[in-house]
């Protein structure tokens, strides 16, 4: 493994903790769903950032293995919220075509 300086590590560390909380807030303020999809699969990435970065700094592998079963639930999740979203478009469309005939 890399052996990277702890001071690098944990400014990145703040650095992504920071960028998550913006995320978060694009996810909660929207103003497309669209937005708060691609909002909630950045936080999901940096999330997964975030636990190698950790691992790193505590020279431990096993958070190695975390971050793939986070990321293999993650992008089940973006997923499921992306099916949900077409399902709502589809419907939106049809009661769109109903009502102007």
């Amino acid at each position: 493994m890399m052996n990277l300086a702890p001071n690098v590590l944990v400014f990145a560390m703040l650095f992504l903790s920071i960028t998550i909380f913006f995320c978060l807030l694009r996810a909660v303020l929207g103003p497309r769903m669209t937005d708060r999809l691609v909002a909630v699969n950045i936080i999901s990435i940096k999330g997964v950032i975030l636990i190698l970065l950790l691992g790193q700094y505590l020279h431990d592998n096993m958070f190695m293995d975390i971050s793939l079963v986070y990321v293999l639930l993650s992008f089940l999740a973006v997923v499921a919220l992306g099916k949900n979203l077409l399902s709502h478009y589809v419907e939106k469309e049809k009661e769109e075509m109903h009502g102007t005939n």
